[in-house]
């Protein structure tokens, strides 16, 4: 659906710009003005269209969700997931988790389908380095000013976002971190940002505490990964001793990188 989208805006915008060329050339010059405009105003009419769409549907459940950030809405909020692994993932809690944490956001269409999951009073922490190694293809756009309203549409009306953005590793963002739980446990920390191997193990060493007993910590990209020699989750999920009950989410145990692993504490 992703890319039929994508191919009917880029028809879209040919034939608004072949237009006005057409007119142009015959010295229609309001008809040029008026198409160019035109022209212009697509990346804001999808920008809007986008942000309407996640407002709506952040109560209307995971597929619901998936549909779109899968779908039409890729572009500005995808997700960096295979929906065979994601949504069996989290349709598998008992009951919606009510505190989510996720380190590592890039576009946030994992973070749309965490608050989609999650109860409608959940709060929700999403901890990133906009513009990372990790942070998706175009990184530098999830840095820009605008990322943000989209961000917040996909909390819903009664759940509350703490957006966090630094570096996992600082004391700063554990500090930041902390704060937004006040005092909470998480019901869910999906463990998405540094893949190397130091990378995620500091990261489930340092907010794992944060997590109730019972409660499940996530990882994703555990399946090996030839393409992205950095990526290195897949040896960490191998050789850490992890605790607890461990649970694979993998479309085709022959893929290349993806891939979600799931732990369920004692307790």
């Amino acid at each position: 659906m992703a890319v039929k989208f994508l191919v009917r805006g880029i028809q879209a915008a040919l034939a608004l710009l072949l237009a006005a060329l057409a007119a142009a050339l015959a010295g229609q010059w309001a008809a040029a003005a008026v198409l160019a405009v035109l022209l212009a105003l697509l990346p804001a009419g999808y920008y809007f269209y986008c942000l309407l769409r996640l407002r709506a549907l952040a109560a209307r459940g995971p597929e619901a969700a998936a549909d779109f950030v899968f779908g039409t809405g890729a572009w500005l909020a995808g997700a960096l997931q295979h929906r065979e692994e994601i949504l069996p993932f989290i349709k598998s809690f008992p009951e919606p988790p009510r505190a989510v944490a996720e380190i590592g956001r890039a576009q946030g269409g994992t973070l749309a389908l965490l608050c989609s999951a999650a109860a409608p009073d959940a709060l929700v922490i999403s901890l990133d380095l906009p513009g990372g190694a990790f942070s998706g293809e175009l990184s530098s756009f999830n840095k820009a000013f605008w990322r943000r309203p989209l961000l917040r549409a996909m909390k819903g009306p009664g759940r509350r976002l703490e957006l966090i953005d630094g570096d996992s590793r600082s004391p700063e963002s554990l500090r930041r971190f902390a704060e937004a739980l006040g005092g909470r446990r998480l019901d869910l920390l999906f463990i998405d940002g540094d893949h190397s191997y130091d990378g995620v193990k500091a990261d489930f060493e340092r907010y794992s505490g944060f997590v109730r007993p019972g409660g499940v910590i996530a990882f994703h990209d555990i399946q090996p990964c030839a393409a992205r020699p950095g990526v290195e989750v897949s040896r960490f999920w191998r050789d850490y001793q992890l605790p607890g009950t461990r649970a694979e989410y993998v479309k085709d145990r022959a893929q290349d990188g993806m891939g979600i692993g799931a732990v369920r504490l004692p307790g």
